[in-house]
């Protein structure tokens, strides 16, 4: 094989200071035992590249590399690191990235590597992990190499990730979620983008059909709920159809407590009054949250007291403020019902257990608005406080 090395143009040594004569001569037999490297065993070729590398021989190394990986007594795993060492001599040594690229091309074609150590080895490893222009030229330049259809993907989610949120270069993005799903109908990340392009847009019944199919393909019951409770809201507060909303959330609410408030939305709109108490008294008894009980128990007050229930209105919201004694809301609701039941010394006697709730050292401007507002409510009723 030709070993020809450009040593200099030293052609005697005598002329060098001793040490960079020792050097040249090293040098010398290094390049002279370049004709015996086919012989060598694997280990002394390997110290062989090294010692040309560290005297910058790069051209020698990569014809040494190359020769390598056309043997036939190289293993998969010896390929892999004579790919990757090539090509940061051709990247770090020679600055040839036209060269680089082809070799990168060669390395998936030949060993099909999945797209994670496509990423370590080539992008991370050998342009660095910050050098997103180049990234994004490799990764295109590669793409036809990969055969399996799910590595694929991998790399065009790599690379829309690159321009969109790296490069910013919107016209190049959108294209590759459209490829994306030429190739994955159900891809997550492809549908998350269009969804919000939709979103954005004002186009919710498209934005919807994204949801759709992410929470049907979604991989966790989590996920599902996640996606089903946006699907949801989407129906609830932009598509008005609270019984679509209501269709995806009911079978939902007692495992994921985070829809429950979009659920009890969907039973107002419709005016489920029977199925909406019956779900508040639900949630209130299997919430941990005391705040959050006590909200539930207020919103069934006030769904009672609207319904004409004021006794089990008072009652709830009785238990209401129990849990949230400093709640000017909830307080005035249960004097609302308690005026609406003509029960005004109730109403004094709730006002007089208040005072002793509510910390009067940071409170006392809250307690007397609570008994203010509270007086003209009973005033509005045609009745009156002392």
């Amino acid at each position: 094989m030709d070993g020809a090395v450009n040593t200099g143009g030293f052609e005697d040594d005598s002329i060098l200071p001793p040490q960079s004569q020792e050097e040249y001569r090293h040098l010398v037999g290094l390049v002279s035992s370049i004709a015996d490297f086919p012989r060598m065993q694997h280990k002394e070729q390997n110290h062989l590249i090294r010692e040309l590398e560290s005297y910058e021989c790069y051209r020698q190394v990569d014809q040494l590399l190359r020769w390598r990986l056309g043997s036939p007594s190289e293993t998969r795993q010896q390929l892999m690191q004579d790919y990757v060492w090539l090509m940061k001599v051709l990247y770090l040594g020679l600055d040839s990235f036209e060269s680089f690229v082809e070799v990168a091309k060669m390395y998936i074609r030949h060993l099909q590597v999945p797209f994670s150590t496509i990423r370590l080895h080539i992008l991370d490893e050998i342009l660095g992990p910050e050098n997103f222009k180049e990234h994004a030229i490799v990764l295109r330049e590669v793409f036809d190499e990969i055969q399996e259809v799910s590595q694929k993907v991998l790399l065009l989610e790599r690379l829309a990730l690159i321009y969109e949120k790296k490069l910013f270069l919107e016209s190049e993005y959108e294209p590759i979620y459209h490829r994306i799903l030429t190739l994955e109908k159900t891809n997550e990340k492809a549908r998350k983008f269009f969804k919000l392009i939709h979103i954005h847009n004002m186009e919710w019944a498209e934005a919807a059909e994204q949801l759709k199919v992410l929470a049907q393909h979604a991989e966790s019951g989590q996920e599902r709920a996640r996606y089903s409770h946006e699907l949801a809201q989407l129906y609830l507060y932009n598509l008005n159809q609270p019984g679509g909303a209501l269709e995806l959330l009911r079978p939902l609410a007692l495992e994921h407590p985070e829809i429950r408030h979009t659920l009890i939305e969907a039973f107002e709109r419709l005016d489920l009054v029977d199925e909406l108490l019956s779900s508040l008294l639900t949630f209130e008894r299997s919430s941990r949250d005391v705040e959050e009980s006590s909200q539930f128990k207020f919103r069934r007050g006030c769904v009672l007291l609207k319904v004409g229930r004021t006794e089990e209105a008072v009652k709830a919201l009785r238990e209401s403020l129990q849990l949230q004694p400093g709640s000017l809301l909830i307080h005035e609701s249960l004097v609302s019902a308690l005026v609406e039941l003509g029960s005004l010394g109730e109403l004094s006697d709730q006002l007089s257990r208040l005072r002793e709730v509510v910390n009067l050292d940071s409170s006392r401007s809250t307690l007397d608005d609570l008994i203010r507002r509270s007086r003209q409510l009973a005033q509005v009723h045609g009745a009156s406080l002392s």
